[in-house]
């Protein structure tokens, strides 16, 4: 089982708890995950370029990264877009790249919907605009 499958479940456990002894469980149990966590990026950190199309995938990882502890930064001359971070590279691939498209797709699909309704309502069409395809006249 991979430190994100843990961290889900636990998670869920926290969600789903209804005393405080199961919610503070799940807590220390969150906790002790994400030492171990702690512990393997201070081994073996990884300077990576993660490149991000649009400000809203940058300032999504960015906040996932901050979650686990991880500090963010860019190098002068580098596009606002791109963010550079030191984790260990199982880390990235097991858990904060995965969760990144994870909730990217989720992010996606509701900007898409938003701007699809946004347009809809911005080009509705009234019956007595509608013009047929003869010239206008003068």
């Amino acid at each position: 089982m991979d430190y994100n499958e843990k961290l889900r479940k636990i998670e869920a456990l926290f969600e789903g708890a209804t005393t405080d002894g199961e919610r503070k469980a799940a807590e220390l149990a969150k906790h002790r995950v994400l030492a171990r966590f702690q512990e393997e990026l201070a081994s073996n950190p990884i300077e990576f370029t993660v490149r991000l199309g649009d400000r809203w995938g940058k300032r999504l990882f960015v906040a996932l990264c901050n979650k686990y502890g991880l500090r963010t930064y860019r190098y002068k001359h580098q596009k606002y877009t791109t963010t550079m971070v030191r984790v260990a590279e199982s880390f990235m691939n097991e858990v904060l790249w995965p969760e990144f498209q994870r909730y990217s797709a989720s992010l996606s699909e509701f900007v898409s919907t938003v701007t699809d309704d946004l347009i809809s309502k911005i080009h509705e069409v009234e019956e007595d605009t509608i013009v047929s395809g003869k010239a206008l006249p003068a």
